[in-house]
C-alpha cells in the first residue's frame, strides 16, 4: 500500500502520523450524525473543518489547514478516506488486543 498521499500538491507520509494527531483530528471533526458511509458522513462537514482535521494529523495543529483549503473540498473528503483506510488494520489490530486484554483482566483467580 502506498505510504506517501498527495493532497493539494503537496505530499505528506502516513507513517509520520502520531496518535496524539489522531486524537486531535477526532476532535476537530467531532461528532457525525447516523450515515450510511464515509462519504455521507464527511461530506456534512464544511471544507475547513475537514482541512483543520487533515492539518492536526500531520501537523498537530492547523498549521497546514489554509494552504490545504486551496484544493476542493472533494479532495480533502478522498484524503481523509485514504487515511483512514490506510489506518483501518492497524486500529483493528489495536481493538482486538484492547479487547484481549480486558477479558485478561476481568477473569477471577481461582
Amino acid at each position: 500500500m502506498n505510504e506517501t498521499i498527495i493532497i493539494n500538491g503537496c505530499s505528506f507520509n502516513l507513517k509520520a502520523i502520531k496518535i496524539k494527531n489522531f486524537v486531535l483530528a477526532g476532535e476537530c471533526l467531532g461528532d457525525f450524525t447516523n450515515k450510511e458511509n464515509a462519504d455521507e458522513m464527511l461530506a456534512e462537514k464544511d471544507k475547513k473543518t475537514l482541512c483543520d482535521a487533515i492539518s492536526f494529523l500531520f501537523a498537530g495543529d492547523s498549521s497546514l489547514s489554509d494552504a490545504l483549503c486551496e484544493g476542493t473540498k472533494d479532495d480533502a473528503i478522498e484524503a481523509l478516506k485514504q487515511i483512514a483506510l490506510y489506518y483501518q488494520p492497524l486500529f483493528k489490530r489495536a481493538s482486538l488486543m484492547a479487547k484481549s486484554v480486558s477479558l485478561i483482566a476481568a477473569k477471577p483467580k481461582i
